[in-house]
């Protein structure tokens, strides 16, 4: 009878650790959500207005951002949870705001230029000429 009580009373500490676990990593999942969240919004995206000359020039961004959270529960070391997560704003271009009108201007990407990408094969078919000199002899 009391082998019973005593798994009777590890069952119910198990349930109870389990639904803490549970319950653990779901509230910290939503606060690490909002905490994240409230830095990648809209601000983040939007820059403040600059205003000069007549013309309004808003910058323009892309923000990311991810969360995660977990829990468990082992016999010997009871119960544990953590998580983590991160955001990333990389600029993309700004609007311009003129008497002409507006318009989305991008910024141009350093791999998306031609002059660019001529200049480092140059360079390149340069530097392997010159091993090739110097393995040579």
């Amino acid at each position: 009878m009391a082998e019973n009580g005593a798994n009777g009373a590890a069952e119910r500490a198990k349930a109870r650790a389990t639904r803490q676990a549970e319950g653990g990593a779901a509230g910290l999942l939503a606060s690490l959500a909002d905490r994240i969240g409230a830095r990648a919004g809209v601000s983040a995206v939007f820059g403040e207005p600059v205003e000069k000359d007549g013309r309004t020039v808003i910058p323009v961004a892309q923000s990311m951002w991810g969360s995660g959270a977990g829990s468990g529960m082992s016999e010997e070391d009871g119960y544990g949870s953590g998580g983590g997560g991160g955001a990333a704003t990389r600029p993309l271009g700004y609007i311009e705001i003129g008497g002409g009108g507006a318009q989305y201007v991008p910024l141009q990407k350093p791999w998306q230029d031609a002059r660019l990408i001529i200049a480092w094969a140059i360079a390149i078919w340069l530097l392997s000429r010159a091993l090739n000199r110097i393995l040579r002899g």
